[in-house]
């Protein structure tokens, strides 16, 4: 027997690194050819990483939320003889490595509930914990059927308690610069913005990512009057840079001009609420579809690329849980295709920085919206991007948010 380190290998033709969203393996466990080690989520989906033959797990190099280089490596195992690629190659007959995982990580690892990996992705995606859950698999492994009972009816079993509005802190690294608020849009939640929190933060902004209220971990709001107090509460002390997109940009919008001089300024991303019109026909599919392929037909509006069938699932299961709690916001928002809120009048009160970001092929709302932005604002027209910017060119959309002038807001 022999430790070798493991690589992540190429998961996707465009694919150059992966976050780690989940192990499936704990340091000291046996695995099989075949056996899931981990979950990464690419730029495109979420995906599986398989062993490639029999043996022992003897460390993570990597932990969830770490973003993975192609080749990087991210685990030590212990196996018999060869191992073919991506493992990489080892120095001949090292001793065994000593476990690096601290017992008590070990044992909580061990100790959480037995679950099949596309289990693992329903429940994450619709915000629920798999503690106590029954499982109905070989030896009481919870599968999807499992999970999907639960998101569908809740009163089966306790769900978890939800905060008024729950907010991730990502610290910033290097020079200190203005603390950044991120907004999601309507059907998102906080992690829809992927990696742009990290890149934020590698160049010094302090990240608060929300999830706006009925979203993720966040309560429910009435109304929209009642979403813009319940994030107001929940604000951190001090100067803030606003960042919205989409219905989040409303908010952002509300807030900015709630906080004053507090507010440094305000960055817009594909913002409703400056034009007359909203895609319907996406926003009754994410409100009503019942079916992968009717959920695949409103995703594909957004212009990020095909969602694959167990993220379509999963997606499902989050929306059946969310859309009442979503209702009231989407009654203030958009009714029959047509906005209900106007933030063109307040834009133009402000006297702050102001940066709109805008996909030339949005197929949710008319980019040429622009026109009612007042003219201390900063417009940006992406060329290929869609309704999601963020996603399709988080590197464009990091550098306007942190600003090219370091000593200058924006």
């Amino acid at each position: 027997m022999g430790v070798m380190t493991l690589t992540l290998p190429r998961l996707g033709e465009t694919m150059e690194e992966a976050r780690v969203t989940d192990w499936l393996k704990a340091p000291g466990d046996s695995f099989r050819r075949g056996d899931v080690l981990l979950e990464v989520e690419t730029d495109k989906t979420v995906v599986e990483v398989p062993a490639l033959t029999d043996g022992r797990l003897v460390a993570h190099l990597v932990a969830p939320g770490d973003m993975v280089a192609l080749d990087q490596p991210f685990a030590q195992v212990e196996v018999a003889g060869a191992i073919a690629a991506p493992v990489a190659e080892a120095a001949p007959a090292p001793a065994p490595v000593p476990l690096q995982v601290p017992p008590g990580q070990v044992a909580a690892a061990q100790d959480r509930p037995s679950a099949s990996p596309r289990a693992r992705r329903m429940a994450r995606a619709a915000g629920l914990s798999l503690d106590g859950l029954r499982g109905t698999g070989r030896r009481g492994r919870i599968t999807s059927e499992d999970v999907a009972c639960r998101v569908e009816a809740p009163a089966r079993g306790p769900v978890p308690q939800r905060s008024p509005v729950a907010l991730r802190v990502v610290p910033g690294q290097g020079a200190a610069r203005v603390p950044v608020l991120l907004l999601h849009g309507l059907y998102d939640e906080g992690r829809g913005w992927r990696d742009l929190p990290d890149r934020l933060a590698k160049a010094g902004h302090p990240v608060w990512v929300a999830d706006l209220p009925g979203h993720g971990a966040s309560a429910p709001a009435a109304s929209l009057t009642e979403a813009l107090e319940m994030l107001a509460q929940a604000l951190p002390d001090g100067q803030l840079r606003l960042v919205g997109h989409s219905a989040g940009a409303v908010l952002a919008a509300l807030l900015t001009e709630r906080l004053g001089a507090r507010a440094e300024g305000l960055v817009l991303v594909a913002p409703a609420g400056l034009g007359p019109r909203i895609n319907a026909d996406f926003l009754d599919g994410m409100a009503a579809a019942e079916t992968p392929a009717a959920l695949a037909r409103a995703t594909g509006l957004l212009g990020a690329g095909p969602l694959s069938p167990l993220m379509l699932e999963a997606e499902l299961a989050r929306l059946r849980v969310l859309r009442p709690g979503l209702a009231p916001l989407l009654r203030d928002l958009a009714r029959g295709g047509l906005q209900q809120t106007d933030i063109a009048p307040l834009l133009a009160r402000l006297s702050l920085p102001i940066r709109a970001i805008f996909g030339l092929q949005d197929r949710i709302i008319d980019w040429q919206d622009c026109a009612s932005l007042p003219p201390q604002a900063a417009i940006h027209l992406l060329r290929g991007a869609g309704h999601l910017p963020q996603v399709t060119d988080p590197q464009t959309v990091a550098a306007l948010i942190s600003g090219k002038d370091r000593d200058r807001p924006l």
